[in-house]
């Protein structure tokens, strides 16, 4: 019979070592008090939803401006972490937004992403369709009545590196990572909650779950209606004039294109020769043959619209995505577990916003100072509910 190891009086335990998980291990880890991270796997990992190589950042986010705060900081971090240690974590290509400006559109993000930008001091430029046409001449499917939202100072941030710093400077302050460890069961007891685990026992005065694709699996029914996960998948081409797709001439690029229902086509740059360009659009069908699924990708979303690509598909990855019902964040305390609080839904446009977010659940959790969290609780779900 196995034996299992109890660990008394741990203070914080983070399960799920995403970015979510991740950041706000790192600064719990600096808060002085015992803790422990808990991953089903090995961080980081290409299971989940915080991998592959490239994540859009922007600040004008026009998810709304309860987000902006999260952004904010997470720059300001994201720039300190690579000044004190050396590091590249972003790629400040500029991020371009396009989308139409016509009265009627259904879509009316790049509008408000505008507007967010405006209302908050942010430096960008705003560029109608000839000047993106004279500009960015290898985006050939540009139409007269859309325009572009430029934010220099914005671009990608590079995943896998920043989890793996976060996760090393969490135990360089003393935080103990389990790996290869699944959680089998959460339960609340006095003084805190205990974590069953693989081979080991925990019981821990306060723990955060931001366990992604798993959080419906961990935490029960209630949570797993609530949590939709689903499929996505990014394609990489081949490219034929890759001086025009590099970051000096092509930045980071969100392009919502009418002539598709309005589907957002997601591009970075190259970065290195021999690299492919890598296409991302939420919901993308994909056929069990990835081949046949990369001819269709190719013939609907890239080649109405981009120059100089090959058809010839050089890889293809998926990842899950997280999402609640009207796409927002959670960041509430369990209803019915005092000292569990949910870190969740954040996939598609939660990366960006990770370095503020483990801020905020760090000082949530250790009483300091923190942010109006209300836009992010359960009740806007589940009528009368009272957490913490």
């Amino acid at each position: 019979m196995a034996t299992v190891q109890t660990i008394l009086d741990v203070d914080y335990a983070v399960i799920g070592l995403g970015v979510m998980g991740a950041s706000t291990l790192y600064f719990l880890a600096q808060s002085g008090g015992t803790v422990v991270g808990i991953d089903a796997h090995s961080p980081p990992h290409g299971l989940g939803a915080s991998h592959g190589g490239y994540k859009v950042t922007r600040e004008a986010v026009a998810e709304g401006p309860a987000y902006l705060h999260f952004v904010r900081r997470s720059n300001a971090l994201l720039r300190d972490l690579e000044h004190r240690y050396g590091v590249s974590l972003m790629q400040r290509t500029g991020t371009l937004i396009i989308g139409s400006e016509a009265t009627g559109s259904a879509n009316s993000f790049l509008r408000d992403t505008v507007g967010i930008a405006e209302a908050n001091g942010i430096v960008h430029d705003v560029l109608p369709s000839n000047e993106l046409r004279r500009r960015y001449p290898q985006l050939i499917g540009i139409a007269d009545e859309e325009a572009g939202y430029l934010e220099p100072d914005a671009g990608f941030i590079r995943p896998e590196p920043l989890l793996d710093l976060q996760i090393a400077l969490a135990e360089q302050a003393g935080a103990e990572i389990l790996r290869n460890t699944a959680v089998k069961r959460i339960t609340p007891v006095s003084g805190g909650v205990e974590i069953e685990a693989e081979g080991v026992l925990i019981r821990a005065r306060q723990v955060v779950v931001a366990a992604g694709r798993w959080m419906g699996e961990l935490l029960g029914d209630r949570f797993d209606s609530l949590l939709t996960v689903s499929r996505q998948r990014t394609f990489t081409f081949k490219v034929r004039d890759a001086a025009a797709y590099r970051a000096e001439r092509f930045p980071t690029l969100m392009w919502f294109r009418e002539g598709v229902g309005g589907d957002c086509a997601t591009v970075f740059p190259l970065e290195g020769p021999g690299e492919g360009l890598k296409f991302f659009v939420a919901d993308t069908e994909v056929d069990a043959r990835i081949g046949q699924s990369g001819d269709r990708f190719f013939e609907r979303h890239v080649e109405p619209f981009f120059s100089g690509i090959s058809r010839e598909l050089l890889a293809t990855e998926a990842c899950f995505y997280t999402s609640t019902s009207d796409h927002g964040f959670l960041l509430d305390w369990h209803p019915d577990i005092p000292g569990l609080f949910l870190v969740s839904a954040c996939s598609g446009h939660g990366f960006k916003h990770a370095l503020g977010i483990g801020e905020t659940v760090s000082a949530v959790l250790t009483g300091k100072p923190a942010p109006d969290l209300s836009a992010f609780s359960l009740e806007r779900f589940f009528a009368g509910l009272s957490g913490h």
